[in-house]
């Protein structure tokens, strides 16, 4: 018999509906073949968790393409077909043994709300229904009936932050080995609950943590094959928005299983609506000396949501003040780096910067120094959340003034990692305060260096949803609230 071979590859991108600005192929980091699998390799990621755990069983990786891009507005129709071709004909060329789809789910395209399930629809029509698939999600996945019909198991992240990525990349991998060695039938008993968690939503703290505790004692008792809590990306004006449980049995769905977690989470609903203190109260820790630097998640203009990243209401608010130590704010301003590219390093400039997409602060004025300059930069990542994970950063440039560093790009970037402030000469272990655009993700690979605190703060990625125009996805809670009973989706019917 010889050796196994699965293929593995697509797109991971999370959209976010009311962002405006669509994002193209050059947001993409883009491998293929053996570079997508050498870079992976022993990464925090959920292609680097298929590749270790294939490498350990002597099972051959195929990766005709991976795309992957920050977070942002929908991505434009031609990259997704162009990702879709590619892992298509790959497909239709055989020799392989199962598909592990390491993707985020939760992207949109001008004309898909579901291209993961398009793209499962697209691999099943080629290989059949028989052969394994499965795939493995970001734990803030818009899930859609359409992937479950087409996959055989969904796993998705256990931790927000997300520290499991190459975990979660595992288990995909081995239910599709178990089902190739014929020791599982996957069997789904899945639940939706048309709500959204808001800012109380981590999975170390109640109530998730409760939750998630109790799903891995059932897996661990052999009473469940695989379960996931999905807590939908809430910037999604789609069909179905929502959270999904998800239980997979061998043979037979843990139904009640599934109904109990989801009834939790239901029941649970007021208690995931959580609050973050103001941005005025860190600035005056701030003043006041702190031990350790602040690393603020700019809440309300996060790119780790979809948001545009160019948001000038932090930045006005520590240039308006002289008390404040160093910090570092980054906002995305093409126009705003090829002035200071053309300004050359160690010039004076002044600028408008920011302020063109994300509209509750307009543009500022910065009159400031170039000290750090260049055409692109190489990040890569501490960890522990996608540690070893490398990607290209395109032109910036640093403007000093005052004692504010505005950390200038040519696209948005979440600063998930203290590497990207690295990568572009700014060190956040030396500062008072970093402004990260990011909510929460980004404090698993700060806590080395500083105190990590969500502001709140305006913008589209506020948890002030009620301020954004959701149409198609509603009703859910909490713009509605209405009685729900939770149900199965699909009942544990013990076929494969």
């Amino acid at each position: 018999m010889g050796k196994k071979r699965i293929l593995a590859g697509g797109i991971a991108q999370e959209s976010h509906s009311f962002n405006p600005v669509p994002t193209d192929r050059s947001r993409f980091n883009i491998r293929a073949g053996m570079e997508a699998v050498r870079t992976a390799r022993g990464s925090n990621s959920l292609l680097g968790g298929i590749v270790d755990a294939a490498a350990e069983r002597d099972v051959e990786v195929i990766v005709p393409t991976m795309f992957r891009a920050q977070s942002g507005g929908p991505v434009e129709e031609a990259v997704f077909t162009e990702m879709r071709d590619i892992l298509c004909d790959a497909a239709r060329r055989g020799d392989f043994d199962a598909i592990v789809l390491p993707l985020h789910g939760g992207m949109l395209t001008p004309g898909l709300h579901d291209p993961e399930g398009a793209l499962m629809a697209a691999l099943r029509a080629i290989v059949g229904p028989a052969l394994p698939m499965t795939a493995a999600f970001d734990l803030h996945a818009h899930v859609t009936p359409e992937i479950l019909e087409r996959c055989d198991l969904l796993a998705g992240y256990h931790t927000n932050p997300h520290g499991d990525q190459g975990s979660t990349g595992r288990r995909a991998f081995l239910a599709a080995m178990d089902m190739l060695d014929g020791r599982l039938r996957p069997v789904l008993s899945a639940v939706h609950l048309p709500m959204l968690t808001l800012g109380n939503d981590r999975t170390d703290e109640d109530p998730l943590r409760a939750l998630h505790a109790r799903a891995r004692a059932a897996v661990e008792a052999g009473a469940a094959y695989d379960v996931s809590i999905f807590n939908a990306q809430q910037f999604l004006d789609v069909p179905g928005l929502g959270q999904w449980v998800l239980a997979y049995g061998n043979g037979a769905g843990p139904d009640a299983l599934a109904l109990e977690l989801a009834q939790k989470l239901w029941d649970e609903r007021h208690a995931l609506i959580g609050s973050y203190p103001s941005l005025e109260s860190c600035l005056d820790r701030a003043a006041r000396g702190t031990d350790r630097p602040l690393i603020l998640g700019d809440q309300g203009d996060r790119v780790a949501g979809g948001s545009p990243g160019d948001g000038t209401y932090v930045l006005r608010a520590l240039m308006a003040r002289g008390d404040l130590p160093p910090s570092a704010v980054p906002i995305a301003d093409a126009a705003a780096v090829q002035a200071c590219l053309a300004a050359g390093l160690g010039a004076t400039v002044t600028l408008s910067v920011g302020g063109r997409h994300s509209t509750v602060a307009p543009p500022a004025a910065v009159t400031g120094q170039i000290v750090a300059l260049g055409s692109s930069a190489q990040v890569t990542y501490d960890g522990p959340a996608d540690a070893g994970y490398t990607a290209a950063l395109g032109a910036y440039a640093v403007l000093r003034t005052g004692a504010v560093h505005v950390v200038l790009t040519d696209q948005p970037y979440s600063y998930l990692d203290p590497d990207y402030f690295r990568a572009m000469g700014v060190d956040p272990a030396a500062l008072g305060i970093v402004i990260t655009r990011s909510g929460y993700h980004y404090t698993l690979n700060y806590a080395p260096i500083g105190e990590c605190i969500t502001v709140d703060t305006p913008g589209m990625t506020s948890y002030r949803v009620q301020d954004l125009p959701f149409t198609v996805a509603r009703p859910f809670f909490p713009l509605d609230d209405f009685a729900f009973l939770p149900r199965l989706h699909q009942r544990g019917s013990g076929t494969p």
